[in-house]
């Protein structure tokens, strides 16, 4: 394998790709076009990583967790938000954004409260019995985690809430909590959600009749 192949693109398809995706699948979990990941794939087919029957199936799995290793590497040297976003994507397990992640979610990033680039915890659900694992693989990324608190902690780190059983949507890249639930969270704290209950209100035809924004009097 060439150094050309050594870039975040291939490392995400490397991190991200399980037995049996298609590449439609894989496109949806780094969040890029399905051309420019239809063009990896097929390179690193015809180096003999991949095959593609019945979906994409690695040929030797000794040497895609090898490179693993390095597309970690490739990404932790400079991990951005949009990056961090998608590693939840790449570790194997079910899980899902929640609290306010599940608010900026389904307002397709367009409400933001209470974090900035210098403190950002980014919230997601699990399941109890993968907390430690997930633990060790934020950790591989160098991304700190706490359960069920928030820390003051610089940059970007996970709040991990354990779930013993959770409903989960899709959208876009992300695996989130419904948007039933998100709203019915968000209404318990109207105070500071009310502007993202009207933006919800309107994305999604909900009926709420939340008014929030300052209307101009004549």
């Amino acid at each position: 394998m060439g150094l050309d192949f050594v870039n975040r693109h291939v490392a995400k398809i490397l991190l991200a790709v399980e037995d049996g995706d298609s590449i439609n699948k894989v496109s949806e979990k780094i969040d890029s076009s399905y051309s420019y990941t239809y063009e990896w794939v097929n390179r690193l087919e015809e180096i003999g990583v991949f095959e593609r029957d019945d979906g994409i199936q690695a040929l030797d799995d000794e040497f895609v967790d090898s490179f693993k290793n390095v597309a970690q590497t490739v990404l932790k040297r400079d991990l951005d938000l949009d990056d961090a976003y998608l590693l939840p994507n790449y570790a194997g397990m079910e899980y899902r954004y929640s609290k306010t992640d599940a608010v900026f979610i389904w307002t397709k990033g367009g409400y933001q409260i209470g974090r900035d680039q210098n403190v950002y915890p980014v919230f997601i659900d699990v399941y109890e019995k993968d907390v430690e694992e997930w633990r060790e693989f934020f950790q591989g990324f160098g991304i700190k985690t706490s359960v069920g608190e928030r820390p003051e902690a610089e940059g970007i780190h996970f709040v991990l809430y354990p779930q013993e059983e959770m409903e989960v949507d899709r959208v876009e890249s992300a695996s989130v909590a419904p948007l039933t639930e998100t709203v019915e969270w968000a209404e318990k704290y109207r105070a500071n959600f009310q502007p993202a209950l009207e933006m919800l209100d309107e994305m999604y035809d909900l009926g709420l009749g939340v008014e929030y924004r300052e209307r101009n009097v004549m």
